[in-house]
């Protein structure tokens, strides 16, 4: 891919997906509910009233290399630009079957494998919805096999709890076994065939970012056309598309605890709205000359094997201590090891003076020390373009419902059966005592007790981040967490004031987006004929073993399975903040189980 110029390293090392250093208990946003995406925008399942509302989502595709049976990136831009549109409820999208996607199984786990950008506008704790916030992901290969399974759930007593209920664990953040992979990426999450049901994908990624202190872990699962799940929500199975000629569909589950089939806890988002911009890219290849899962462009020690960039450092100068050849507590004395002006985190050569940083080959080794400069190192397809022809990628996304069509998502709405009075993404707008609680049925709205009834049920959870305002449905304390924020029908408003718990509230708003690429000069089309590693639709997806691309350590993680068989929530305003579509069917499971 050429990539040349390595980041920053206070910016690598918070987004590198394979090691967590922050220490900070992942918590559950839980900013608004409602079960999204697959497939309930063939049909609105209830609520017949036309919504006060726009739902106009965009998309625009783009490969960087159009050529057929070639190689390149590709870069899908998702957004809804207009503040008072409906926002992004979820999505099912679909690669075209004649792509060609390499399989997880004959790429090293740990490898990178794209990236994604957002720009989300959320309400933070119990404020309007008007605050932006960006959200990056680095997305590395990850293992499909089940036979190597990691449970996330907190199953032991901590002080002051009578119950294992637990609230999760944040170990997907964790490396347990000491091989430089986070436990999410080495193993196969279990509580996956909890919310798909024992479906076997062929290829799976995942990053890790870090959200306002709190680990958030991203996944996408790419599975054969055709594929049947057994989705939570009511006759969500029946549902999704099974048609195979729509192409790969491919599952987005986000989650800032360690498992989603937990008691919510209540979190510092507590609205996402519109505006939203989102930028997903695939990697079309990448270069990693020692096939250790660090890249070239990240790897200071390109051709020596070592675990994961970073984590073997004791002089802190960027250069790891495999080829270091002064890696001494003489902190930050060595930072530009061989003296050309560019420290060592960005040159592409870190021992070998070279001030112009010629990479004739692009793969992210400069020529002065690469073995093969005018031959690519260590070379990784991901992925292949498909023979001369058009092919259409198909995206359904649906919106967000409004039981009472004042324009307010339920999501967002506090009085979800009443037309609000001011505007929730405007400070103190028909809100007068600031609570977060509009006036509309605000029992006591009183400037005079100014944010003195913030969460008015005394549930545990903020007005604006609660699915029953008025009504507690919360956990009594951290320690006991007997209440829910349970919302049975999806449709955001929770089962203890929803008028009709299993029926959905407000329309569905639905749109179908596709975006045509043309490979080539056109023609018939076709599935490449040089990919030997890309799945062929039909083929078993059953990985075939994996390459572990880091050293091994000592064994000392969980990695037992769970038999729990409730469905999951998958949180907060961060998901649909930065889960727009990743080509594929997009699942979303927010404030409600």
């Amino acid at each position: 891919m050429g990539r040349s110029v390595r980041p920053h390293p206070a910016d690598w090392l918070a987004r590198n997906p394979r090691k967590e250093t922050n220490d900070v208990r992942a918590k559950q946003l839980l900013a608004w509910g409602a079960v999204v995406g697959i497939a309930s925008f063939l049909l609105v399942l209830a609520g017949t009233d036309k919504a006060n509302a726009d739902f106009k989502p965009t998309i625009k595709l783009t490969l960087t290399n159009t050529e057929p049976e070639t190689i390149g990136d590709s870069k899908l831009d998702f957004g809804i630009q207009d503040k008072k549109d409906v926002n992004f409820g979820g999505a099912v999208a679909f690669i075209p079957p004649d792509f060609g996607i390499v399989r997880g199984d004959k790429i090293p786990i740990g490898e990178p494998v794209g990236e994604l950008d957002a720009l989300a506008t959320l309400g933070l704790i119990n404020s309007p919805c008007n605050q932006s916030l960006a959200v990056h992901f680095d997305f590395v290969n990850a293992t499909t096999d089940k036979s190597s399974t990691v449970s996330f759930k907190d199953l032991e007593l901590e002080a002051g709890q009578t119950s294992a209920k637990g609230f999760g664990t944040k170990d997907f953040a964790e490396d347990k076994d000491g091989n430089g992979l986070l436990d999410a990426i080495d193993h196969w999450p279990e509580f996956i065939d909890r919310v798909t049901g024992p479906v076997q994908p062929f290829r799976r990624s995942a990053g890790v970012a870090t959200v306002a202190g709190i680990p958030v872990l991203l996944q996408f699962l790419v599975y054969n056309p055709g594929t049947t799940f057994d989705l939570p929500g009511e006759d969500l199975e029946k549902l999704l598309p099974k048609d195979p000629k729509l192409g790969f569909p491919t599952i987005v589950l986000l989650q800032d605890v360690g498992d989603p089939d937990i008691e919510p806890e209540p979190g510092p988002i507590t609205d996402f709205c519109a505006p939203l911009t989102s930028s997903n890219v695939t990697f079309g290849k990448v270069y990693d000359a020692d096939h250790d899962g660090t890249d070239n462009k990240h790897d200071t020690c390109p051709y020596d094997a070592h675990p994961v960039m970073g984590t073997h450092d004791a002089d802190f100068d960027f250069l790891d201590s495999q080829c270091d050849p002064d890696d001494n507590a003489d902190t930050g004395k060595n930072e530009d090891q061989d003296g050309d002006g560019t420290d060592n985190f960005a040159d592409n050569c870190p021992l070998v003076a070279n001030g112009d940083q010629k990479d004739t080959d692009k793969d992210d080794i400069g020529d002065a020390c690469d073995k093969n400069p005018t031959t690519p190192d260590g070379e990784i397809n991901l992925g292949m373009n498909p023979q001369a022809g058009k092919d259409t990628f198909t995206i359904f996304t649906v919106g967000q419902r409004d039981a009472d069509n004042d324009g307010i998502m339920n999501t967002m709405d506090t009085c979800p059966y009443v037309p609000n009075k001011g505007d929730s993404t405007l400070l103190n707008s028909g809100d007068a005592d600031s609570d977060g609680l509009d006036a509309a049925c605000d029992p006591n709205d009183d400037p005079i007790n100014r944010g003195a009834n913030t969460d008015q049920d005394a549930d545990g959870y903020l007005n604006r981040q609660d699915n029953c305002p008025l009504v507690p449905n919360g956990q009594e304390s951290k320690d006991q967490p007997t209440g829910n924020q349970n919302d049975e029908d999806f449709d955001g408003i929770g089962d203890v004031c929803d008028t009709a718990p299993q029926t959905p509230d407000g329309e569905l708003l639905v749109k179908t987006l596709t975006a045509d690429i043309t490979i080539g000069a056109g023609g018939a089309g076709g599935r490449p004929t040089n990919c030997p590693d890309c799945q062929v639709p039909g083929d078993d997806p059953a990985p075939k073993g994996d390459t572990v691309s880091t050293q091994p350590g000592p064994t000392n993680g969980d990695n037992g399975g769970s038999d729990t068989t409730t469905f999951i929530i998958i949180g907060g305003a961060i998901a649909a903040a930065v889960v727009v579509i990743g080509g594929g069917a997009t699942l979303l499971l927010r404030r409600g189980r």
